[in-house]
This record gives structure tokens, sequence and C-alpha cells, in this order.
């Protein structure tokens, strides 16, 4: 076996095809036929082909980096099954295309002292932002300073900056499915578990919820706000919430493991799910199928919202503007045992 390193012409060869239609392949530029594109991908990986970072640098002024921002009190941030999906999602479509990814968690208590990202040399941002609606302001205006493209994910109010787009899926929408749901099944009336940390997209399923209840002509759901999103947490902060007041008709996690907390205190309460009280989540990340009864849930696009922003990044690099400054992808409604049919 020849130790001499794999060329683009010997891509271009194998494949077939001209050393630029690789080229546009594996830096999303161009016109590229997929049939194509998947045949110059399976020789690349076949040959072990990996582009000279350092030759590239030099040839397009580009790092071939992404910096992805994760804004989050909860050092542990990639516990949380969500984020895990967005950054999969994104590395994986980076990976594709030879780029690398730059990954910093920073708390919003530190944010404005910490200077964590001030030092990151990328291409362009991808920001999942936490906290109120100040300190989210305060983050994209200092993210702005950098001079690269961004994307901001699940956030939902577009900031004065013309070189971001916004990429979310529809929570709002999923709230109202859920809230549809339920009330075709005799709810009428709710608690929803919420964090105390503030996620545009938690307060969307919220809002969600709430406009069904308020065009059902229903009291509105009590909000049930919990110190964070852990099965722990939700569990002991359900129960006493039923030691001390009538059970609803049904609750409603802010997240999937938000709702089987819910769910176990339920039970521990002697209550029966679903016939006693209904149980819903958010998200359909594995686990929800194995709790008796099975979750009732909403499926989430977030691995497809990582890929959707490392997309628009490496489209954004090769041209002028962003395709659009606000992307929303649709959520669907997974019926299981915790509630009524």
């Amino acid at each position: 076996m020849s130790d001499k390193p794999v060329t683009i012409k010997d891509v271009a060869r194998e494949a077939g095809v001209s050393a630029m239609t690789v080229s546009n392949v594996l830096n999303g530029r161009g016109r590229v036929a997929e049939t194509t594109a998947q045949n110059v991908r399976d020789v690349v990986e076949r040959l072990g082909y990996r582009p000279s970072v350092a030759a590239r640098r030099l040839r397009l002024s580009q790092q071939w980096t992404i910096g992805m921002l994760i804004v989050v009190e909860d050092p542990d941030f990639l516990s949380d099954p969500f984020i895990t999906a967005q950054v999969t999602g994104l590395t994986n479509y980076l990976t594709a295309h030879a780029y690398s990814l730059i990954l910093r968690g920073i708390k919003p208590s530190d944010f404005r002292t910490s200077g964590l990202f001030q030092d990151i040399e990328a291409d362009g941002m991808v920001a999942i932002l936490s906290g109120d609606e100040v300190q989210r302001k305060w983050f994209v205006s200092e993210l702005a300073t950098l001079r690269v493209p961004f994307v901001l994910l699940q956030e939902h109010q577009r900031p004065a900056h013309d070189d971001c787009t916004i990429i979310r899926q529809d929570d709002f929408d999923g709230g109202r499915q859920i809230a549809r749901h339920l009330i075709a099944n005799g709810t009428r009336t709710c608690w929803m578990l919420m964090p105390q940390t503030e996620w545009p997209a938690m307060r969307a399923r919220m809002e969600g919820v709430a406009s069904v209840w308020r065009e059902a002509g229903l009291p509105p759901p009590e909000v049930i706000r919990c110190a964070d999103e852990s099965f722990d947490v939700n569990y002991a902060e359900t129960l006493a919430a039923l030691r001390s007041r009538k059970a609803p008709d049904a609750i409603v996690g802010g997240n999937d493991q938000m709702a089987v907390g819910a769910m176990k205190a339920c039970i521990a309460h002697g209550l029966r799910v679903p016939e006693d009280i209904q149980i819903t989540g958010f998200n359909a990340f594995d686990f929800w199928r194995y709790v008796d009864p099975v979750l009732t849930t909403v499926r989430s696009a977030a691995h497809a919202l990582g890929e959707r922003a490392a997309a628009e990044l490496i489209a954004r690099l090769q041209a002028a503007t962003f395709s659009s400054h606000e992307i929303i992808l649709p959520v669907k409604l997974e019926p299981g045992a915790s509630t009524r049919s």
C-alpha cells in the first residue's frame, strides 16, 4: 500500500468527475446531482481522502471551522438529549463537508465577564441561548461583534442584525397539537411543568397549549415551575403539588423527562394513568417508548435543526446573504398510552 497522500485528483479520477466537481461537493458549492455527489462522498470515504486544511486556509482565507456556543447554567448541558441531538446533527453535516466544530458552553451568569468566545477563530457561529430576553439580546449583540455569519437555534425573536438567521421547530404548534388532543379526550383542567430557566421553545409550547385552552373557553392551565428539567426534581415537585391540591385532568411536561417524572409521581400518589390523569411530554427521544404506559409526546426536529444550521451556514459562506432569516421546521404529535384515545 502506498504511503503517498490521496489527492483531490485521485478522488476525481476514481469517481469519474472533474477535480472541480469534487471540490464543489466537499465545500457545498455549485449544483451537483445528488447521485454524483453521493458517488464522490463514497470515493472520498473509500480512499480516505482528507483535504489539506492549511492549504485551504491559505487559498480561501477561511478557517473551515464553525463555532457553537451553548448558553446554559447547567455545566452538564450535553446530558440534555435535545441539545445533544442538535449538536449531533450539526457536527455530522459539517464533517461530511470537511468542516470542523468548536463547541463552547457558557453560563448566562458568567457571560458578561467570561470572554469565552472572543478567541474562537471560525467562519461562522451557531448559538443556543437561554436566559431572559435582556440577556439574550445582549448576547446576540456581542456575537455580532465577531463579524461572521451566525445561526440562532430555537430563538423566536429575530435580532436586528442582517447576517444571521433563526432556525427553530414549531413548538407553539406542538403545544396546540397536545392541547387539542387532550381536550378531545375530555380534559378540562391541566397543569404544565415548566423549568425555571427561560427557554423560548419551552415558553412557546406553554403558549400553544394555553391558546387552545382559551379558544375552548376553559380556565388557563396552571403552571408548576420546577428548579430544572431532571426526573428527580419534577417527580418531587409534582408529588408536592398533588398533596397540596386537587389533581388536574392532565399534566403536560415541558419535555419528556419532565413528563416521566410527573407520571411516576402520579402513580406513587395512587393515580392511574391515563384513567385518572393523562400525561404528555415533548420531543419523542428514545426513552419515551420505554416507560409504562408509553408516553404521549410530540416528535421533535432537534437533529434536523442542527443539520439545517450547518447547511445554511455553509451556503451562506458561498453567498452574500442567508437564503432566509427565519426557518421553521414542523413537529408531529405521537399519541401513546399515557392519554386516552
